[in-house]
């Protein structure tokens, strides 16, 4: 029986081999490294994990590497997002043979689509996923197609394995009216801003999807300990640090800049993989130093 989704879930990288191949043994240990340091889950294949790059047989030997390395009955939270049913199809039922907990779809993207082609879809590739649950991923800034609150409201009452939603829209308005339109209490309005975990924890909010919790767990797993035990500025403090964190992986280049630091904490990412660059001299200076002021290395 799929668990349920709750706390921190760490969108997880994916290392390469020099030859561009995918270096799945350090996939494996780096989920452990996750799941044994706070992370509640991880997201195999998610915007960070570089899914749009990887071909259909590699996001399905990533989820097998995932299971080879969870600890401490974490979930993981599968993207199945693709551009047509038979991948889409393929890649949900590699959901079911591998254990997924859940499943997760982005809007389609590239071209833009109205609400009632986006409702089409989603219903579509829903189905391919039968009853496993299934997590919306709300990704307008690189979809161009932003999941509405209208939208997620019809697809509540179509498609009832809809068990939650991430919301990388970076409008706390959005994810607010997201709130008013949960179907039951235990459907998850999931932030996807590092920036905003504190404060959708104190709107209500029990989960977070963030990019820095792929390199960090602890740091960011701090948030949400700190703020159940009603330490607020503790709490405050360890946002504010992801927080400076994020702007700085932002303005080198996300992803490359991610794995970078996960270099500097002892795993193997390897090099950038195509369309992807390594980062110069100058940008590794600027992650040096600004870890160096936040003792943030061991």
């Amino acid at each position: 029986m799929s668990k349920i989704l709750k706390g921190l879930i760490a969108p997880q990288l994916t290392p390469f081999n020099s030859d561009g191949s995918i270096n799945y043994n350090e996939y494996t240990r780096l989920t452990s490294y996750l799941t044994g340091n706070g992370v509640n889950g991880i997201f195999v294949c998610g915007t960070t994990g570089e899914f749009v790059n990887l071909t259909i047989q590699e996001r399905i030997n990533l989820l097998r590497a995932a299971q080879d390395g969870i600890r401490n009955d974490a979930t993981i939270l599968f993207n199945v997002t693709a551009l047509n049913l038979e991948d889409v199809q393929i890649l949900c039922d590699a959901a079911k043979n591998f254990d997924a907990d859940a499943v997760s779809f982005t809007p389609p993207y590239y071209h833009s689509y109205d609400q009632i082609a986006l409702a089409s879809y989603f219903e579509k590739s829903i189905a391919c996923a039968g009853d496993i649950p299934v997590y919306l991923y709300n990704m307008p800034g690189m979809t161009k197609n932003p999941i509405t609150p209208a939208l997620l409201s019809r697809l509540c009452k179509t498609c009832p394995t809809i068990r939650g939603i991430k919301d990388s829209s970076m409008d706390y308005m959005t994810f607010l009216e997201f709130q008013n339109c949960k179907p039951d209490s235990d459907f998850r309005i999931i932030t996807g801003n590092d920036a905003q975990v504190l404060t959708t924890l104190m709107a209500g909010a029990d989960s977070a999807v963030i990019a820095m919790a792929g390199v960090f767990p602890c740091l960011c797993k701090s948030i949400f300990t700190l703020f159940e035990e009603g330490k607020l500025n503790e709490a405050k403090a360890a946002q504010d640090t992801v927080m400076e964190l994020r702007g700085l992986v932002r303005s080198v280049m996300p992803i490359m800049s991610h794995k970078y630091i996960l270099e500097k904490l002892g795993f193997c990412m390897g090099p950038a993989r195509y369309p992807f660059r390594n980062l110069n001299v100058s940008e590794k200076e600027k992650i040096d130093s600004t870890l160096a002021s936040l003792n943030l290395l061991p």
